[in-house]
């Protein structure tokens, strides 16, 4: 028996072919299904993408992070306003419970309803504010005449409410920003202060001024 090397059938080339295609189609439908999966950045452009990159690759990678990452960081969250609304509302109703605290003990918190407690609490304060008018009629004093409060008879009450809702709330930001001047200012009178009294140098010491008062005499 001979030593050559039998070569192969021309159906055994074909198969081997055929199997070279089939990986090879195989593989680029899977790197096109991955491509599809993860899809670009938003930043990505298709024409820079042919180019061919002009320094390494890592640092231009990382130069496309950065600009992608700075350009997302300056898009507002949609949802911002609406966790900003939350937050007030959620400090109003903190507000609210440590008023209701004053009128009803901790077995009415827990068994009425915040409806009902807000109803009994407008009522119960309403009902204050009447005592009070009274008092100050009783004793001939009031703060706003009775012919000022003429172009406001028959208005709802829910519509006075939240006028006095309004101005109340306007006073108290007005007293904040008032309080705010007022510590800047007092900041501002310190560091003045501090400037104006600053002990002077030994070697600047201030030489005693005598005056002949003699000669603007009369």
């Amino acid at each position: 028996m001979s030593n050559t090397p039998i070569p192969p059938s021309g159906s055994q080339v074909k198969t081997e072919v055929s199997q070279i295609c089939l990986c090879d189609a195989s593989s680029q439908r899977v790197a096109s299904l991955v491509a599809s999966a993860n899809p670009p950045p938003l930043s990505y452009d298709i024409g820079r993408s042919s180019q061919p990159d002009p320094g390494p690759r890592g640092a231009s990678s990382g130069s496309s992070s950065v600009s992608t990452s700075s350009s997302r960081s300056g898009i507002t969250h949609p949802y911002a306003r609406l966790y900003a609304k939350k937050e007030e509302g959620k400090r109003r109703k903190i507000w609210n419970h440590a008023l209701e605290k004053s009128l009803f003990n901790p077995f009415e918190l827990s068994s009425l309803g915040a409806p009902h407690r807000r109803t009994i609490y407008m009522a119960s304060l309403e009902a204050h504010v009447d005592q009070l008018h009274a008092q100050l009629l009783s004793l001939g004093y009031w703060p706003v005449s009775f012919e000022s409060l003429e172009p406001f008879k028959g208005l709802n009450s829910k519509t006075a409410k939240s006028m006095v809702a309004g101005l109340q709330y306007d006073s108290s930001q007005t007293k904040l920003r008032l309080l705010e001047l007022q510590r800047a200012n007092e900041g501002l009178e310190r560091t003045l202060m501090g400037r104006t009294y600053t002990k002077t140098p030994e070697n600047h010491e201030l030489l005693p001024l005598n005056f002949e008062f003699s000669r603007f005499a009369d």
